[in-house]
C-alpha cells in the first residue's frame, strides 16, 4: 500500500492582500491532477506551486517523485504505518523556539484520503511574506488516487488557517 501526499503551496506578499490580487490567489484550487506514476516507494510526493509573481498560475508539470528526508524536513508531517493503516500526524506552524508537537492526528485505511490546511507568514527584507499550504494525503495504490479523491470525500478536512494580519 502507497501513501500519496500531494501539498498545494500559494506564496504571496502584501500586495495580494486585497482586491484584484486576493481574488486570483482564492481561486488556486484545492486539489489538482496526479501525474501518472509508476514508482513503487511507499510514500510518494507530489508538489505544486502557486506564486503571485506568476498570477498564482498552477504549474501542471510536476512530476511524482519519492517523498525523501529533505521533504519530511521542509512539511510538519509524521506518517506511520500501522496495521490498521496510516497514522498522520500534522505539527502545525509554529515558531522555532517550540518543541513540535501534533496539531491534529488522523488515521487513514486503505482507498480513502485527508486535507489538511495550514497558513502563516514570514518577514521578508522589506515585507511580509505569506504561505498557505494544503496537504491531501491518500493512502492506497498510487494509480487510483485521482479516481478515489475525485469519487470519495476526504474523511476530514482539517483547517488550520489563521487571520494574518
Amino acid at each position: 500500500m502507497q501513501t500519496l501526499i500531494q501539498i498545494i503551496e500559494t506564496w504571496w506578499t502584501g500586495a495580494s492582500r486585497g482586491a484584484p490580487g486576493s481574488v486570483l490567489r482564492n481561486a488556486v484550487p484545492e486539489r489538482v491532477l496526479i501525474p501518472d506514476c509508476a514508482l513503487s516507494d511507499p510514500v510518494l510526493l507530489h508538489l505544486v506551486r502557486s506564486y503571485e509573481s506568476r498570477q498564482f498560475a498552477i504549474d501542471h508539470g510536476t512530476e511524482v517523485v519519492r517523498f525523501a528526508q529533505q521533504h519530511g524536513e521542509a512539511f510538519p508531517l509524521t506518517i506511520e504505518h500501522t496495521a490498521a493503516g496510516i497514522h498522520v500526524a500534522f505539527l502545525g506552524y509554529h515558531t522555532r523556539r517550540r518543541p513540535a508537537k501534533a496539531v491534529s492526528d488522523v488515521l487513514l485505511e486503505p482507498n480513502c484520503w485527508v486535507r489538511i490546511i495550514g497558513n502563516y507568514r514570514m518577514a521578508q527584507e522589506s515585507a511580509w511574506v505569506y504561505r498557505k499550504v494544503v496537504f491531501n494525503i491518500f493512502h492506497g495504490p498510487a494509480l487510483r488516487a485521482n479516481e478515489l479523491m475525485a469519487s470519495k470525500p476526504p474523511i476530514a478536512r482539517i483547517d488550520h488557517q489563521r487571520h494574518l494580519w
